[in-house]
């Protein structure tokens, strides 16, 4: 299947569409998460199918394909390309980090039964490795337990830096020493995934084989149901999620299997071509996309608040109205939360940009 020379259109229905696919995948985790909170005692189930986990598969894809849409349809260079990735990620992994962490305190401090396996040992460490997104590297699981979506996180960090490194390479060849320490420091448990973020980057690239519009959505949505209904099927495989020492990755060939699918849905989205009906909806489809972008702290910060809510309200198990009440009050509040967030990314893009713009910090030689 050839390659596309030039980018996609993704605009309209086809943008929507991406939206959408995030959206719903962030409620998934975040649901997920919530159920098991309130129908398990231990407030996680790695047995049994975890929807949370699937969810994040289809975020890897989504983040492959979107970093191919970046680096093809507005590539202003390495310098720019760390910026934008470095102030995406800290905008709200810091303030989510802090939050987390006066969370864990106050568990700490006013104690909760049945809160107890979301407090272990070496605290400080889990917080430095996590705000360097290290804390999944090699066999590594060192997330602060009270906030675990974090582990995917460090996931995608190692996949924006081995991909840049390699992307750029020839502008500077470098790059390629740099290319090779990443993928030493990130290790076989981050690498073992990282096909499943290509595969949305390979979607990107290569040209929908269809013309007709109709028909390109038609094999879109088939394949998200396909991949929906092999999450739903196909059994753990090698190992059962959880399992050290490959933890969140151990189903790797499972999710593999559903990224595949997933990225050919995302392959046979037809370009969009602009017309009347998309300017008389760019309001509504930006409203939609600002949302979209507020499942990014809903993402990072439900968990930690799902936890502060049982300990203001201690848990009922199986008490599904409260369960409601607990999601619809952190939803809101990761919403706020969110809104300031966005609003300080000028922030840490300006830092960025300073900190890549010296040369004490930005390596001589690989300018």
């Amino acid at each position: 299947m050839p390659f596309s020379k030039t980018s996609r259109n993704i605009a309209g229905a086809s943008s929507f569409f991406l939206d959408l696919l995030r959206v719903t995948a962030s409620l998934v985790v975040f649901y997920g998460h919530a159920h098991d909170q309130w129908h398990t005692p231990q407030g996680y189930d790695y047995i049994n199918l975890d929807w949370g986990h699937a969810a994040v598969v289809v975020f890897f894809v989504l983040s492959g394909y979107v970093i191919a849409h970046t680096t093809t349809a507005s590539n202003r260079g390495p310098r720019q390309y760390a910026q934008a990735r470095l102030s995406k990620l800290y905008s709200v992994v810091f303030p989510a980090l802090i939050i987390t962490a006066i969370i864990e305190l106050c568990v700490r401090f006013f104690g909760a039964t049945g809160l107890e396996m979301y407090l272990k040992d070496q605290s400080v460490i889990r917080y430095f490795l996590s705000s360097v997104f290290s804390n999944e590297v090699w066999f590594l699981s060192a997330s602060p337990p009270i906030n675990g979506p974090l582990w995917s996180l460090s996931f995608e960090f190692w996949y924006y830096v081995i991909f840049g490194f390699f992307f750029f390479k020839s502008k500077n060849p470098k790059y390629i020493i740099f290319f090779i320490v990443a993928l030493l420091i990130a290790g076989p448990k981050i690498l073992i995934m990282m096909p499943i973020w290509l595969l949305g980057n390979l979607a990107y690239r290569l040209k929908n084989p269809l013309s007709n519009i109709s028909l390109s959505w038609i094999f879109t949505l088939a394949f998200i149901a396909v991949s929906i209904v092999l999450a739903y099927n196909l059994p753990q495989m090698p190992f059962k999620l959880g399992v050290p020492p490959l933890f969140f990755a151990s189903q790797f060939v499972t999710d593999f299997i559903v990224g595949i699918f997933v990225a050919a849905a995302l392959w046979m989205l037809p370009n969009s071509v602009k017309d009347k009906k998309d300017i008389k909806s760019g309001k509504l489809m930006t409203g939609f996309r600002n949302f979209a972008d507020l499942t990014f702290p809903l993402y990072v910060l439900h968990a930690p608040l799902l936890v502060l809510f049982r300990l203001v309200w201690p848990r009922e198990l199986y008490n599904n109205m409260q369960m409601c009440v607990a999601m619809i009050s952190v939803f809101f509040i990761s919403i706020f939360i969110g809104h300031f967030m966005e609003n300080t990314r000028s922030k840490w893009i300006a830092l960025f940009k300073w900190v890549l713009s010296r040369e004490r910090f930005y390596i001589k030689w690989a300018t």
